[in-house]
């Protein structure tokens, strides 16, 4: 995520002089006003490319996140942190191509406990742009659709905390050969430690303060870094085992069926906390979650118990789930997230719990050019995707969107 500053203040000035010093900074203080009047006059008279004033917007003054009744159809566009604390994001051009394409919901990244998109009273110095309430920014620009109702806003908790982990690395998670994660705390820390604490405490921060249709939490992942001493503590209390499955040879069996279970349990038991404390927020139990979660294109059904995501065990909590139907990454045709769904609906599934989410990422994500989707096969996947009972379709990231991407969705979605 793009890092925030707040331009710093000037330095007083020295002494006064007299005479000539005088004169001179009289003319020098009518210059500067003559040259800001120039310079800002463009921004007056185009107020649509002009940077938004900061907003300290509270509750009271926000639209509504969420529509009155349920819709029967829902069509979700996320957007990139790094388009909401923009300062000079084009909210009215956003909310055009929402529009354009007929969506009903628009996901707005709320960022991570430790670079928040507005100030957090619990954790002011956290703030992107302190002084700043982004999302009210996004949903006053963005909470109307063309024919005057309420689009549906849901706000994204990432669940990331890299700069936490770099003031302290025991929070990290730990992989099966020692070493510690850069950007995920231990799954010990997610369920009974301070981050998962404070994850719980900003999503009942977003519930009290937009009230919004959902909170979905990304990047929640347990697969490699959850070997650590904190964690195999915690394995041992939740499973009664007294060490991890190992093979014959002593190394530990990260393929092990067992640490799946126990890593879907570990999520499962964490978005229940977080369930029970949105839900004490006034009005919480009317605020959705969802959980992120990857995909198996051999066992849909199954989920990625490796990665926590064992669908059967999350649903428990009473959450929703996101589906990661990202093809593209996965070197999969676009026909192919039918067989998703198709394979949900056989398992006896309530579809209403799923979201299909189609990404526009190509390729390798290591690299740095990363490759998107092509147009038509962007149109291809969100037809898929709403197949089986699916009444929930997202389309991710709006950063990698095109003319023709725009164009395809509408066609699509129309």
């Amino acid at each position: 995520m793009g890092q925030g500053t707040q331009p710093s203040g000037d330095a007083g000035h020295g002494s006064h002089r007299r005479g000539i010093l005088i004169s001179f900074s009289f003319l020098l203080a009518i210059a500067v006003v003559v040259i800001a009047a120039q310079v800002l006059r463009p921004v007056l008279q185009e107020p649509s490319a002009s940077v938004p004033p900061p907003s300290t917007a509270v509750p009271s003054t926000l639209p509504t996140f969420r529509p009155g009744a349920p819709l029967d159809r829902i069509r979700s566009v996320s957007l990139d942190f790094d388009i909401v604390d923009n300062l000079h994001t084009d909210w009215q051009g956003v909310d055009a191509r929402l529009d354009q394409v007929g969506a009903t919901t628009v996901n707005l990244n709320a960022g991570r406990v430790e670079f928040t998109a507005f100030d957090w009273p619990a954790h002011p110095d956290a703030a992107a742009v302190p002084g700043v309430d982004h999302l009210a920014v996004a949903a006053n620009a963005l909470h109307l659709n063309a024919d005057g109702s309420d689009r549906e806003i849901n706000l994204i908790l990432d669940t990331y905390v890299p700069e936490w982990i770099k003031e302290d690395p025991s929070l990290a998670g730990v992989d099966a050969r020692g070493r510690r994660s850069t950007y995920t705390a231990s799954a010990a820390q997610i369920l009974e430690g301070e981050v998962g604490q404070r994850l719980r405490d900003y999503a009942v921060a977003l519930a009290d303060r937009y009230h919004p249709n959902q909170i979905e939490v990304t990047e929640l992942f347990l697969n490699v870094f959850s070997f650590g001493a904190d964690d195999l503590a915690l394995y041992q209390r939740m499973t009664g085992a007294k060490d991890w499955p190992r093979s014959k040879g002593g190394e530990i069996n990260t393929d092990a069926p067992a640490l799946g279970t126990w890593r879907s349990e570990v999520l499962r038991d964490f978005m229940a906390k977080m369930r029970t404390a949105v839900d004490a927020v006034e009005g919480g139990s009317q605020i959705e979650l969802a959980l992120d979660v990857r995909v198996s294109w051999r066992d849909p059904a199954g989920g990625r118990p490796e990665s926590g995501h064992d669908y059967a065990i999350l649903l428990e909590s009473g959450i929703r789930l996101q589906l990661w139907t990202y093809f593209g990454r996965a070197g999969q045709p676009p026909e192919q997230i039918r067989s998703v769904t198709a394979a949900l609906k056989d398992a006896g599934f309530d579809m209403t719990r799923f979201i299909i989410s189609v990404g526009l990422w190509k390729g390798d994500t290591q690299v740095e050019n990363l490759d998107s989707i092509s147009a038509a096969e962007l149109g291809v996947a969100v037809g898929e995707a709403a197949t089986n009972g699916i009444i929930d379709v997202n389309v991710t990231p709006y950063s990698l969107m095109t003319d023709a991407h725009w164009a395809s969705l509408e066609t699509a979605w129309g």
